[in-house]
């Protein structure tokens, strides 16, 4: 199965006799739109990172069995988890060296910022806000901004938290080289059950052998 699976995350037609929808109607489209605007204004290529996690979310959630519309909905929410990042100083989301506990306490904001933000897009599910807000949460209830421990943590967040690190760790930043495909599955698994849900993992396995490498 592709990772964007076109046919899984497309809107629904509407009715025939229905008037078209404009596309900037469109959740979809309004998503897209939304996401490059946000990651031009804070220096990431378009659909490059949150367009990779978008697709892995949507794969995952699919060989999860999940419904379409859920599919759909964990795609949309790899789109946007990220975009509260626009409302963070741009000297923290840049910088090389580790960041002192003033800039790491802006930082763990994200979430909160980018699930404030996606409210601005009409027609926006309840599940997609929820997955955006507590995509940093951990099974073992260590992770921000709510604490959120096990089954309190929804499943498209546990899904886009595992999305979300292995595009990050497999992807060169400012302040990293690339991880190789061995390192990053080493991580993911030694933190299985504790900050991962470990059916989570297994299905993005099955999506991502290890030694797969991800386009932007």
């Amino acid at each position: 199965m592709p990772l964007c699976p076109t046919a899984s995350l497309s809107t629904p037609r509407p009715h025939p006799t229905a008037p078209p929808r404009p596309p900037l109607e469109r959740p979809d489209w309004r998503c897209r739109a939304y996401q490059g605007v946000v990651e031009r204004a804070i220096g990431w290529p378009p659909t490059a990172h949150s367009g990779r996690v978008a697709c892995l979310a949507g794969a995952v959630a699919h060989d999860l069995g999940l419904a379409p519309a859920r599919v759909r909905e964990a795609y949309l929410a790899g789109l946007l988890h990220d975009s509260g990042k626009l409302l963070i100083s741009g000297r923290v989301r840049r910088k090389v060296g580790a960041l002192d506990p003033h800039e790491w306490r802006q930082m763990q904001r994200h979430p909160v910022y980018s699930a404030g933000l996606s409210r601005l897009v009409p027609g926006l599910p309840f599940t997609v806000w929820q997955a955006v807000r507590h995509h940093h949460e951990r099974l073992d209830g260590s992770g921000y901004p709510g604490g959120l421990a096990g089954d309190a943590v929804p499943l498209l967040a546990r899904i886009l938290a595992a999305c979300d690190v292995y595009d990050a760790l497999s992807s060169p930043r400012a302040y990293k080289d690339a991880w190789t495909s061995g390192a990053v599955w080493d991580e993911l698994t030694a933190q299985s059950g504790r900050h991962f849900d470990p059916e989570v993992l297994a299905a993005l396995r099955r999506c991502v052998p290890e030694g797969t490498a991800l386009q932007a």
